[in-house]
C-alpha cells in the first residue's frame, strides 16, 4: 500500500490495523478470505473496541481492500458490505458557503492594518481548516520561502505541511509587507502579532472580531465562532468529493474517525436533496395527489 502522502503517524495506524486483522483471522493467504472471516472479525472489534475505534480499523481495511481491487491481487472488497458503527456524536453544524464568502467579503471594509490582519487570518482559517489555537500562534518561520504552504506542529512534536491556494499566497505577500512597515510589530516572530501578553492576537481576540464582522454580514453572533469556520472547511470539501484522508491531514486529526463525522453532514444534505428533486419522489407525490 503506497503512502499517498500520508503523515508518518497514520501510516503506521494504517500498518497497525492491517496487520492486526490478518494475525487475528491468523491468514496468509488472500484467497483463503471470506465473508464469514471478515463478519468473525467485525463482531471481534464490536466486542473489544470502542465505536471511534472501531470505526477507524474498518476504514483502514476498507482502503487497504481497495487499493488490492484496484491492483488485481483480489477481486471482491468484502468490505464494502461492512457498515461502520452506530454510534452517538454531535454533527458539527456549519456555515453555508454563501455564508462564509459574504463573512470574508465583509472583513474587507476594514482598511486598516489590523483589518488586513483578519481578513488575512479568516482567509486562511477557511482554506487551510487549521485548528484556532494553531492559527494565531504562526510564525513567520512556519512559512515556506515561496509561501505554498505552512508548517503546523501538532502535539507530539508531529509536523504536518497544510499547502496554500494562490490567492492566500498573493494575500501574504501583501501582508508581509505591510508587517514589515510595521515599527511596533517589526521584530516580532509570529505572523499575526499584537501588544497581548503572549506576543500574538489571541484566540479570544480574534472571536470577538469575527462576530463583530459577522453581524455586519448578517450572520448572527451565536452562529458563529472559529471552531465553525472550521467545521465548514471540511464539510464543504467533502461536499466537493475531496478525500476523507486528505482532510484529516489538513484538520491534524489523529483518528480518521473523528474526521468521519463529516459524512453525516454530507449524507444528510444529500438526502434532502433526494427528497426533494429526485424524480422518483416526484412521482410518488404525483400518485399521493391521484
Amino acid at each position: 500500500m503506497t503512502r499517498q502522502n500520508l503523515s508518518r503517524n497514520t501510516f503506521l495506524s494504517y500498518k497497525n490495523d492491517i496487520c492486526q486483522f490478518f494475525k487475528f483471522l491468523k491468514i496468509y493467504d488472500l484467497q483463503s478470505l471470506d465473508e464469514n472471516k471478515i463478519i468473525l472479525y467485525v463482531n471481534f472489534l464490536a466486542s473489544n473496541y470502542s465505536a471511534t475505534s472501531h470505526c477507524r480499523k474498518i476504514s483502514s481495511l476498507k482502503s487497504f481492500f481497495n487499493f488490492l481491487c484496484e491492483r488485481g491481487y483480489i477481486d471482491t472488497n468484502f468490505f464494502d458490505s461492512i457498515d461502520y458503527p452506530k454510534f452517538s456524536r454531535i454533527i458539527p453544524k456549519v456555515l453555508s458557503e454563501k455564508q462564509i464568502l459574504s463573512l470574508i467579503e465583509s472583513s474587507y471594509k476594514d482598511k486598516s492594518f489590523k483589518g488586513l490582519r483578519f481578513s488575512v487570518m479568516l482567509e486562511i482559517l477557511y482554506a487551510t481548516g487549521i485548528r484556532i489555537s494553531e492559527l494565531v500562534s504562526l510564525k513567520v518561520g512556519d512559512l515556506s520561502d515561496d509561501l505554498s504552504y505552512i508548517i503546523i506542529l501538532n502535539k507530539g512534536e508531529r509536523q504536518r505541511l497544510i499547502p496554500l491556494i494562490s490567492k492566500i499566497k498573493n494575500l501574504l505577500k501583501i501582508y508581509i509587507e505591510n508587517l514589515k512597515q510595521k515599527s511596533l510589530e517589526q521584530n516580532s516572530k509570529y505572523l499575526f502579532p499584537s501588544n497581548s501578553k503572549s506576543g500574538y492576537l489571541t484566540r479570544n481576540r480574534f472571536f470577538q472580531i469575527l462576530k463583530k464582522v459577522g453581524v455586519k454580514a448578517g450572520i448572527p453572533s451565536n452562529d458563529l465562532s472559529p471552531h465553525k469556520i472550521r467545521h465548514s472547511f471540511a464539510s464543504h470539501l467533502l461536499e466537493r468529493g475531496v478525500d476523507l484522508r486528505v482532510i484529516q491531514e489538513s484538520l491534524g486529526h489523529k483518528d480518521i474517525s473523528t474526521t468521519q463525522i463529516y459524512t453525516h453532514v454530507k449524507t444528510k444534505k444529500l438526502r434532502k436533496i433526494l427528497k426533494e428533486n429526485h424524480s422518483l419522489q416526484k412521482n410518488i407525490n404525483k400518485l399521493i395527489k391521484i
